[in-house]
């Protein structure tokens, strides 16, 4: 399961008026602009268009660069490298959500960049870097959140002994089986949503915090004691149509958005959907475990990256900069409400009083960065399979764990060790 399916859809954007960006107050880490090609093809998600409209002229005036731009969305235009790279048909600068960063230096379709230092903290550098490398800079962060009906409770609920005890409540009773309950909704089918309880309960993914996929902890003491967790709300709490992964989404949205649901655990990208709704709703950081421990989710997020197909990285590499600086990153905010990767722009967003930005910027400082090892591909599925065996009892937590961990291990070694 690709979770980018997810990012692909998560720019909220607002249509906001953008004034024109500065330069911004770093100076750049590139080359003069006497090296610089005349032409700079810049490829951008169609929900940029007042963005770049706004950024591009600052940026040509200063590095007397004409920038090109073609809009096609991020996800199409990084499987498009590949073939348009070679030909000379590709963008010189494209972006990319956090785990294709790994997947795509990998296939030696980016060039390494440079980070003007002072803009990131650590899991954002890390999130662009690969086997040592920097290979993009950070645009947005995100993270999963919890979102709270404010007419069903006038609290987010700080720990899932909290949303326990909702399910007790009868109003929360399901429609069709009123002895389940749809108090608190996550489609943890999806490991993007249930990974933060496995490595809260002291399971992982791959070793040596990730860099080292031929070592797994999908299936220790930890991940076993949190697939069980996750497991009682399958059979316990929650109607059995929760187990369906082509489905769960949809209802979960359905379950809050008709004001049946008092919490659910999703990401940025959903709230367009739920502001359409008209629902009153509220933006807080993930609940803590049971075990008293913080859920860690995924630290995922966008990056610039320069093709290494570019016959003018120099002027690419200042773009990097460019765009990633105070002023450019504060824009994009005000333009598409995304949460910036640049530290002060995050600040400065926080400082709006927006629960949204201080939630996500919050959640993040907890979580784990997406992992961007091409063998991640090799996760996502196994992982729901995972999921779906343990909560149907079709097998238990540590059988299910098992076998997912074996799967991946040996779609890894089929696929990466030759």
């Amino acid at each position: 399961m690709s979770t980018w399916k997810k990012l692909g859809m998560g720019v909220l954007a607002t249509g906001l008026a953008l004034t024109l960006v500065g330069c911004g107050n770093s100076k750049s880490s590139s080359s003069s602009s006497s090296k610089m090609g005349k032409t700079l093809k810049v490829s951008a998600d169609p929900s940029y268009k007042s963005y770049m409209k706004s950024v591009i002229p600052a940026f040509e005036k200063k590095n007397n660069v004409k920038v090109k731009v073609s809009y096609k969305a991020m996800l199409d235009e990084d499987d498009a490298l590949k073939l348009d790279g070679p030909s000379g048909k590709g963008p010189d600068v494209l972006m990319a959500p956090y785990d294709r960063v790994g997947q795509m230096a990998s296939q030696g379709q980016l060039a390494t960049a440079k980070l003007v230092n002072g803009r990131y903290n650590a899991t954002g550098k890390k999130s662009v870097t690969y086997k040592g490398k920097v290979y993009a800079a950070p645009v947005t962060i995100e993270s999963d959140v919890l979102y709270y009906n404010k007419k069903l409770i006038k609290n987010a609920p700080k720990s899932f002994t909290e949303l326990e005890k909702l399910t007790k409540d009868k109003k929360y009773a399901y429609a069709n089986d009123k002895s389940k309950s749809v108090a608190f909704l996550t489609q943890w089918t999806n490991f993007y949503n249930s990974f933060g309880v496995i490595k809260g309960y002291g399971g992982y993914v791959f070793g040596y915090n990730n860099t080292n996929a031929k070592k797994m902890g999908l299936n220790n003491s930890g991940a076993v004691e949190g697939l069980s967790y996750m497991t009682k709300w399958f059979t316990k709490y929650w109607p059995s149509g929760m187990q369906n992964v082509t489905s769960n989404e949809n209802f979960v949205t359905s379950q809050f958005t008709s004001g049946k649901t008092a919490a659910v655990i999703d990401g940025p990208w959903m709230a367009a959907t739920y502001k359409k709704s008209k629902i009153d709703y509220g933006v807080a950081v993930l609940p803590t475990l049971n075990n008293g421990k913080d859920y860690q989710a995924f630290a995922g997020g966008k990056a610039w990256a320069v093709s290494n197909y570019s016959k003018n990285k120099t002027a690419a590499q200042a773009w990097l900069d460019y765009i990633s600086n105070d002023a450019s990153q504060k824009s994009l905010y005000k333009s598409a409400s995304e949460i910036p990767a640049n530290t002060a722009a995050r600040k400065s967003a926080v400082a709006t009083g927006n629960d949204m930005a201080s939630a996500v910027s919050k959640q993040y400082d907890k979580d784990v960065p997406l992992i961007n090892l091409p063998q991640m591909s090799e996760v996502w599925t196994p992982a729901q399979t995972m999921v779906t065996n343990a909560a149907s009892g079709k097998m238990t937590p540590k059988q299910a764990a098992n076998k997912a961990q074996k799967t991946i291990l040996t779609n890894i070694s089929q696929k990466y060790d030759k």
